[in-house]
């Protein structure tokens, strides 16, 4: 089943092919959070298309259909590339919980019965079988017109099981083990913060060993050194000879990332107040450059340093 947007129905479609570039990702993550959305983003472009299956706001999968060797962390970062880059159009559909489970049986579930013609099974026997064997998993009937789906969990079927099947169609049944909690958006999220502290540190760092080049050791000092007592969510320490920093914080990734880019722009303020703007305007576009070129995805914490 290639096309999964037949079993979507478009009554539920929140946002269908949306120009990436105009999706706020960030407040589309917040929303469905918190409103422990159950649904479907769906993203295609010209030569990708993937999905990510989410259940009470959380991601449990996600797929690039057309790249196998995708996990599902890999994925999720890479759609979210994609929108942050402007690239290809996004839909999202709000499903109910009994959707969402067939879909989860669709690509995760392990294979029953593939292609199975159903002209040559008796259906009432075929679903019978079924029950007496205790299936849970689900059943997919698809032809050129229509596609339908029927739930079972320990041999009971959860929605009415047909008398017939219409011809001309083929049979798919995946076994539904189990789904698991996990929620890829957070795991997602985790890694992009150890980027984004990664990042910062080595953005401090470069502006000490500039600053030590440029205005000696003293003044180094005076402008980095207070930063090690700001008492914030931000812990700094220079290593005084090599002068490489260490951050440590505990906030939640866009706070973290609010709180480096003001500090970042205090630096640039007390440079530019020495009379160098045009080595403030250096830094910040070299650490721009860096972030485009290491495709960290800055959050929009309104800040506008990194994120233009």
């Amino acid at each position: 089943m290639e096309d999964i947007t037949r079993l979507l129905d478009k009554k539920t479609l929140e946002f269908g092919d949306l120009p990436s570039y105009l999706l706020n990702f960030d407040r589309f993550l917040l929303k469905i959070r918190k409103e422990k959305s159950t649904g479907v983003l769906y993203y295609w472009d010209d030569k990708f298309r993937g999905i990510v299956l989410i259940h009470q706001g959380k991601a449990f999968f996600a797929k690039i259909l057309n790249i196998f060797d995708y996990d599902e962390l890999t994925s999720v970062n890479f759609l979210i590339q994609q929108i942050y880059s402007g690239v290809g159009k996004v839909s999202f559909y709000n499903i109910d919980k009994t959707l969402i489970i067939a879909l989860a049986g669709l690509y995760m579930g392990k294979p029953l019965y593939i292609q199975l013609d159903v002209d040559t099974i008796i259906p009432s026997r075929f679903f019978a079988l079924l029950q007496k064997r205790g299936f849970s998993g689900v059943v997919f009937y698809e032809s050129s017109s229509e596609v339908k789906y029927w739930l079972f969990q320990k041999g009971n079927p959860l929605n009415v099981l047909p008398g017939v099947l219409p011809p001309k169609g083929n049979i798919n049944v995946f076994i539904i083990e189990s789904i698991p909690l996990i929620d890829y958006f957070e795991e997602w999220e985790k890694e992009e913060r150890k980027k984004i502290i990664s990042f910062s540190q080595r953005i401090l760092s470069n502006i000490a060993k500039t600053l030590i080049e440029r205005w000696g050791q003293n003044t180094t000092e005076l402008i980095l050194l207070p930063l090690e007592k700001t008492q914030g969510p931000l812990k700094i320490i220079f290593d005084r000879k090599n002068w490489n920093c260490k951050i440590e914080s505990q906030e939640e990734i866009t706070y973290l990332a609010q709180e480096v880019e003001r500090l970042y722009a205090r630096l640039l303020r007390e440079i530019r107040e020495r009379g160098e703007e045009s080595f403030a305007e250096k830094l910040e576009v070299s650490a721009f450059n860096m972030l485009q070129e290491e495709k960290i995805i800055w959050p929009n914490t309104g800040e506008k340093i990194f994120r233009r």
